[in-house]
């Protein structure tokens, strides 16, 4: 397999008798698993397949899909913690100026007044009034939310990500 992958879920715990399990989503829209038919599993031990999903359902405690072949709680269990993956030429495309958390985590940071690097993207969370990015600049670690003035601009092409650090943060690194 020369494609590259993309993790979409992992399996959290069986649901039910019937070997449907509950997954957490890395995904913007948890809608897409209600169409979607086929997923690679990667086991906690390496072993990967291309399995058939039957059915998902979006539920108020999460989502849930049932796979086929996986007909008891016994075979759910041994799914547990299991990665689900896609073709990375699967994945829905994003509008302009929009990026993946894989995408932006590893990217150069652009001081924009500047135009020079200052760091690097280390991590992305995913928080209740938008993302934050974890930005590490010369080995200090810096919070800049993706929902203020503070990051102008991502350039997947690029690899870049532009940002306008708070005066607090200047020369911090």
């Amino acid at each position: 397999m020369s494609e590259d992958f993309v993790l979409i879920a992992h399996v959290r715990k069986p649901r039910g008798l019937k070997g449907d399990v509950f997954i957490k989503t890395y995904t913007f829209d948890d809608k897409r698993f209600l169409k979607l038919k086929k997923v690679l599993v990667r086991l906690a031990n390496g072993d990967m397949s291309e399995r058939t999903i039957q059915s998902a359902q979006i539920l108020p405690n999460g989502v849930t899909i049932k796979i086929q072949g996986v007909d008891d709680c016994n075979a759910a269990e041994l799914l547990r913690s299991a990665e689900l993956l896609i073709p990375e030429s699967e994945r829905p495309k994003l509008p302009k100026g929009r990026a993946y958390y894989d995408q932006i985590i590893g990217m150069n940071v652009v001081d924009d007044d500047t135009g020079s690097s200052i760091g690097s993207v280390k991590n992305v969370l995913d928080m209740p009034a938008g993302d934050v990015f974890v930005l590490d600049l010369n080995g200090v670690e810096h919070l800049v939310t993706n929902a203020g003035e503070e990051v102008r601009s991502i350039d997947v092409e690029k690899k870049e990500i532009r940002v306008r650090l708070l005066e607090a943060y200047k020369g911090a690194g």
